[in-house]
């Protein structure tokens, strides 16, 4: 990340400076957190400082992002979020943008070294940096693939992440351009057929205004981007946890799925009872300090996640105040 690339706040957050988001909070780099990001489903097919790629099935696979550093401190975000990688017979469809355009070059890269093509699609679940900052790395020249979002998430990135059309110039000289959508994703539930296999792409809310979740029913794998988290404390900077909540509950319903959140190792539904609870702690504490009259930075200050929940890593301390105020702003 640049010194202080401003225009990269959609997923760090409108509450603080880009200066407190250049070091990961001391939390981020325990064992606790290094130990978390190393648990694996599968054996790894690629492992690098900043990712890993996990196979779940045939022509499927998982990039679980590994940010959090060996030295105690903060560690390589060349990718950051999660993704995935599903190939058919006719085309291959890459799930996530990524942070950096040096993350995209990387997955596209290991996509044709895993299925012997360059994406043919990639689709992005949600208009925070860490997911669509990487878009012009999957470019090969003037060719690319076709970037899949819903017209929400590409208004969004256009006002928050200064995107760029793939015929414009580069407004922002310490940056390269990120890619506006090629096809818009309707609301509801779209179906992308690679060959012989069928992808659906359901548009939620919850953790933005626009969100969507990428999912395959053989075998049954929901990528879930960061309407999921694993083992690290959700960012509600611009979501509605009562939406949040809804769609949460909707994805684990199903205990058959393999499911690859948007931070955090792969996991299943039981494995991710515990992100639920995470959620209604919060709604349960902030609930009782807006009836109390609280303050909402105290409110925050006061905040500790259930022990019995386990240990759940921040991003940044300033996390607890995102949560709060998202409710806040339900509650009135």
């Amino acid at each position: 990340m640049n010194s202080c690339d401003c225009n990269r706040r959609g997923f760090f957050g409108h509450a603080f400076g880009c200066g407190a988001w250049v070091a990961v909070a001391l939390a981020a780099g325990t064992t606790q957190a290094r130990q978390a990001q190393a648990r694996t489903l599968a054996d790894p097919v690629t492992t690098t400082p900043f990712a890993r790629i996990e196979k779940i099935a045939d022509g499927v696979w998982a990039v679980v992002s590994t940010p959090f550093g060996a030295d105690g401190g903060r560690g390589d975000r060349t990718t950051l979020s999660n993704g995935g990688i599903i190939a058919g017979r006719d085309a291959v469809l890459v799930v996530e943008g990524f942070f950096t355009p040096a993350g995209g070059q990387w997955l596209s890269d290991q996509a044709l070294a895993l299925t012997g093509r360059r994406p043919t699609h990639v689709v992005a679940t949600h208009y925070h940096l860490d997911h669509v900052g990487g878009l012009a790395g999957f470019r090969q020249g003037a060719d690319g693939p076709e970037l899949l979002m819903t017209a929400r998430t590409g208004a969004l990135s256009a006002e928050r992440n200064a995107l760029a059309k793939p015929t414009d110039g580069n407004p922002f000289p310490k940056a390269p351009p990120i890619l506006l959508p090629t096809s818009i994703l309707p609301e509801g539930e779209a179906k992308l057929d690679l060959g012989g296999r069928i992808v659906r792409l359901i548009a939620r809310t919850g953790h933005t205004d626009s969100d969507v979740t990428v999912e395959l029913d053989d075998p049954r794998v929901i990528f879930g981007g960061d309407l999921l988290w694993n083992g690290i404390f959700p960012n509600y900077v611009d979501a509605d946890p009562l939406k949040l909540s809804t769609a949460v509950t909707a994805l684990l319903s199903d205990g058959t799925a393999t499911i690859v959140p948007g931070h955090g190792p792969l996991s299943d539904a039981a494995d991710l009872s515990g992100y639920k609870g995470v959620l209604d702690a919060v709604e349960a504490a902030a609930r009782r300090a807006h009836t109390a009259g609280m303050a909402m930075e105290d409110a925050a200050r006061a905040f500790t996640l259930p022990a019995s929940l386990g240990a759940w890593t921040l991003f940044n301390p300033g996390f607890y105040t995102n949560a709060f105020k998202a409710w806040y702003r339900v509650l009135g």
